[in-house]
């Protein structure tokens, strides 16, 4: 197959991925991204860098492999700058949080890389939760509050708030360590 062949047919290939696999490229997106603009943004830039590279691409078995990858480290590279920092909410995490979370996680907690990184890490998974379960962890876990406190604060049931609570521990657990394995 001439280059130009290989190359057409992995833009038709690319163009199947995205019909066939988009919805669940953008649903992962919209999950882990602070917002939908950013969202649609991280797909459409991974899709547009095959586009561009389809020539390169041609070998590749497993596109959509390489596609999730591409919208992951989108994503990374976008939280690593600090304007993304404050567009996505960047929460103050106390020092003993932070290292409470790197021993349970078997990180060194005298490094100041991973702990900069797991920071990072941990201010996009907080920015990433539903408002509820954000503001609940901001306000219960990092701030200290009560729950009978934030449950007379919010009216909202201490019940209620000890749910939002463990499910938003369940994502920033699971986007830790998502985190790790990167």
């Amino acid at each position: 197959m001439r280059e130009s062949e290989s190359s057409s047919a992995t833009r038709g290939t690319i163009e199947r991925t995205y019909r066939e696999r988009g919805r669940g490229f953008l649903a992962w997106a919209r999950r882990h991204a602070p917002d939908p603009e950013t969202a649609e943004d991280i797909l459409q830039d991974a899709f547009i860098r095959a586009l561009a590279n389809a020539d390169a691409l041609a070998p590749v078995q497993d596109l959509a492999a390489w596609i999730f990858s591409a919208m992951r480290n989108r994503l990374i590279d976008l939280f690593r700058g600090e304007g993304a920092k404050r567009r996505a909410g960047a929460t103050e995490v106390p020092a003993e949080v932070l290292e409470a979370v790197a021993e349970e996680t078997g990180l060194d907690p005298q490094d100041q890389l991973q702990r900069s990184e797991m920071l990072t890490a941990l201010q996009v998974a907080i920015a990433a939760l539903p408002l509820e379960q954000r503001q609940v962890i901001r306000a219960q876990a990092l701030g200290g509050i009560g729950f009978r406190q934030l449950a007379d604060a919010t009216g909202v049931s201490i019940d209620t708030l000890m749910a939002r609570k463990r499910y938003a521990i369940r994502k920033l657990a699971a986007a830790l360590e998502y985190w790790m394995d990167d």
